[in-house]
């Protein structure tokens, strides 16, 4: 799943991680790390696919659905049968 790993004391992160993250862990592995507007990050070398961060450079992440698990959602809609309702 995508996510936006924000880091203490530097920029934030997209990646993708394997799955939520459980409370019992010390650290988190991140894939395909790259910046918001997705470069490469200056601090990793340009072949680095996955990164380890422990907690305590962690202040928050944002997850996000992949698309084709937004598709399964139904919604609900209001069909309009023709007549004019005041």
């Amino acid at each position: 799943m995508k996510a936006i790993l924000h880091v203490v004391g530097d920029e934030s992160i997209l990646c993708e991680i394997e799955a939520m993250p459980q409370p019992t862990d010390n650290f988190i592995v991140v894939f395909n790390p790259t910046r918001k507007d997705g470069k490469p990050i200056p601090t990793l070398e340009t072949s680095v696919t996955s990164v380890v961060y422990p907690w305590t450079r962690v202040s928050f992440i944002e997850l996000f659905e992949e698309r084709s698990q937004r598709e399964n959602v139904v919604g609900f809609f209001r069909e309009n049968d023709g007549r004019n309702r005041p």
